[in-house]
Formats: structure tokens, C-alpha cells, sequence
């Protein structure tokens, strides 16, 4: 195993067009590449792309029935793109949403439309949403725009107490574990390393705890000198790796995706 992994990671490595990749060239990684990790990468670097050249039917068949993760998650973020701002009914939003018989890829897709009309609601409203949403989507969408309206009564403290609360909803867990990462960033006070990140993404209390400390480190990653080459190698050295967890490999998973998404 150890030496099939390293003539694969020579052949990526030795590939020319890696730093310039074409938008076939991401979807042929994406579908075929035998390290899940380097597919999801291409199909992340996908996102803009199909958002900006496929139509709403062809996001929405992909979104359901792509031929890997991958390519079900890059139609799944595009479709979550196109649907912001586009002339959507908000009824026709909770149902999809708040629907467990729904592909969870179009409730997925339709969070951020929804956010758009429940940034508007009473925080009793969105209380009662992530409390009873029928759905772990739904749950999401009313704690995200309950977040987004009362950011500034949260600090570090109170959003690492929430994400440790068994008792919470999942959604609202999950939001505040995004805004949490925010705090992890800024300000100077509150911010953390990228090696503290990096611990905790590995050795998190828990999956909310992880996930904030994931999205944050992404951002350090992403600004970091760190090449593509090395982005390449981290990622490649993650397969059938045990070591590492899935919050710490999305981190440098979505950094990869990054830069080969600025070459298209």
C-alpha cells in the first residue's frame, strides 16, 4: 500500500497542467482519482465554475445523482449560489427544506436562499426552527439566522459552552460553531495559532468543536505561503490515514480546492 500511494502521489506531483487545470481536467480528478480526498479537492474547485456555467436542472441532476461525492457536493454548493437572490417563493423554500423525504443535496442547496427570509423573523420564530425543524437542514437554517441577528451577544466562552451541550440541537450547535470560528480569528485576544488550530481540528472535545476550529484554520492555510506542491502532498498523505480527522482534513482539503479553483 505504502509504495502504490507513493507512485501515486509522483504521478500527481509530475502532472504539468496541475497548477493551470482545466475545468475537465478537475471533473476527470474528481470522478476518477482513487484518493477520495484529492477527488473532493477537484470537486470543490468546481464550485464557481458550475455555478457560473451550468443551469439550475444540471445542478439539481448532479446535486442528486453526480457520479462521486465530489461532483455531488461541487452541484450541491453551485446550485446553493445560483438559488441566492434568484425570485424564490419562502414557502416553497420551507417545504423543500423542512422535508425529510427531499434529497438532503436540494435541502442542503436551499439553506442560504432560506436565510434570506428568516434573517427577518422574530428570534422566538427562529427558536422554535432549530428547536422542532423536521429536518437536520432545517434546524441548521433557523440557528444560522438566529446567529447572524444576535452575533454580538456571544463571546468565545458562551459559543465553546454551546457546542458542548449535548442537550443543544444539532443546527444550532453546528451555527455556533461557525460563528465560534469567527472568534477564533479575530480578534487578537480570542485569535489562535494555526498550531493550536490545528490540535484542535485533530483532538477536539467534540465534532462541533473540531468543525469551528477547521473552518478557522482553513482561512490560515489559505493565507499562508504554503505551496500547492506542499497543499498536494498534505492532502495525498491523508489517504487511509487514521491519524487524522475528518474536521482536520477538510481544512487542507478546502486550501487545496482554493488554489486550483484561482487557476480556472
Amino acid at each position: 500500500m505504502r509504495k502504490a500511494l507513493g507512485v501515486l502521489l509522483v504521478l500527481l506531483l509530475a502532472a504539468p497542467a496541475f497548477a493551470t487545470m482545466s475545468a475537465a481536467r478537475l471533473e476527470e480528478i474528481a470522478t476518477k482519482d482513487v484518493i477520495p480526498e484529492i477527488q473532493m479537492a477537484a470537486g470543490l474547485a468546481l464550485v464557481d465554475y458550475y455555478a457560473a456555467n451550468k443551469t439550475e436542472t444540471e445542478l439539481k441532476e448532479l446535486a442528486t445523482g453526480g457520479a462521486t461525492e465530489a461532483i455531488r457536493t461541487a452541484a450541491t454548493l453551485a446550485l446553493s449560489r445560483v438559488w441566492i437572490g434568484k425570485d424564490l417563493e419562502y414557502r416553497d423554500l420551507i417545504e423543500l427544506v423542512n422535508d425529510p423525504g427531499q434529497p438532503a443535496a436540494l435541502r442542503a442547496a436551499a439553506v442560504d436562499a432560506l436565510l434570506e427570509f428568516l434573517i427577518e423573523k422574530k428570534d422566538s420564530t427562529l427558536e422554535t426552527i432549530y428547536t422542532l425543524g423536521r429536518t437536520a437542514e432545517m434546524r441548521y437554517a433557523g440557528a444560522k439566522a438566529y446567529f447572524f441577528k444576535n452575533r454580538g451577544k456571544f463571546k468565545l466562552a458562551d459559543l465553546e459552552a454551546i457546542c458542548l451541550d449535548d442537550t443543544n440541537p444539532d443546527g444550532y450547535r453546528k451555527a455556533a460553531a461557525e460563528l465560534l470560528a469567527g472568534n477564533y480569528l479575530f480578534p487578537p485576544t480570542t485569535a489562535k495559532s494555526q498550531g493550536e488550530l490545528e490540535d484542535q481540528a485533530l483532538n477536539g472535545k467534540n465534532e462541533y468543536l473540531r468543525y469551528a476550529a477547521s473552518q478557522a484554520l482553513f482561512t490560515l492555510v489559505v493565507q499562508s505561503d504554503l505551496s500547492e506542491v506542499d497543499l498536494l502532498k498534505k492532502v495525498t498523505s491523508f489517504y487511509l490515514n487514521e491519524a487524522f480527522t475528518e474536521e482536520y482534513k477538510d481544512a487542507y482539503i478546502r486550501a487545496l480546492a482554493a488554489r486550483w479553483a484561482a487557476g480556472l
